[in-house]
């Protein structure tokens, strides 16, 4: 009863048994490529433990070289601080000079600078910032450059005071605050 095509046509010598084979092949192989298309490949779980591990060191050393640049930054910005006092810092006097007490930490402290500095610190145009363990007298504007860098090296930067221009306003106008009034 029921042979294929195939062997029908064989019988009646219509095709030879090379051309059977072949058309046979040929379908195992179709079958194969469908069977194989519907399948998931095969996870290689060592390939992708190396591919996670990969990652993890190249994050790993982002996050290192990130760490290290911070550190050559504020290096080179600590270097910029003590240059830019060391260029610009005002001479103290402390032989003839008079005692300008300051807070600094909760802690008092004392420069012997001259009355001139201590009347440019009054009206804000030097300051008194923070350098090695010592204090050192710099005009206003390099504080504040040195305020923008690293706010904590600023110990004294008051306010400007304006000389020419006087308040019309004001009830005490004609009054002056005496020179001798020292802490």
């Amino acid at each position: 009863m029921g042979s294929s095509l195939q062997d029908q046509l064989l019988k009646l010598g219509v095709v030879d048994k090379k051309q059977v084979g072949k058309a046979k092949k040929k379908q195992h192989d179709k079958r194969k490529q469908q069977i194989s298309k519907k399948q998931a490949p095969p996870v290689d779980e060592n390939k992708l433990l190396a591919e996670q591990a990969l990652a993890k060191k190249k994050e790993r050393a982002k996050q290192l070289n990130l760490e290290r640049e911070e550190k050559l930054r504020k290096r080179e910005e600590v270097a910029r601080i003590r240059q830019m006092i060391e260029q610009s810092r005002l001479p103290k006097d402390d032989k003839k000079g008079v005692a300008y007490r300051f807070v600094d930490q909760k802690k008092v402290f004392r420069i012997f600078i001259s009355q001139e500095l201590i009347d440019s610190l009054s009206r804000g145009t030097v300051g008194i910032v923070r350098h090695n363990a010592q204090y050192e007298v710099c005009p206003a504007e390099i504080v504040k450059k040195i305020r923008e860098m690293d706010s904590s090296v600023v110990v004294v930067l008051n306010k400007r005071v304006k000389d020419d221009k006087a308040d019309e306003d004001d009830p005490y106008a004609g009054y002056e605050v005496p020179d001798d009034l020292m802490w």
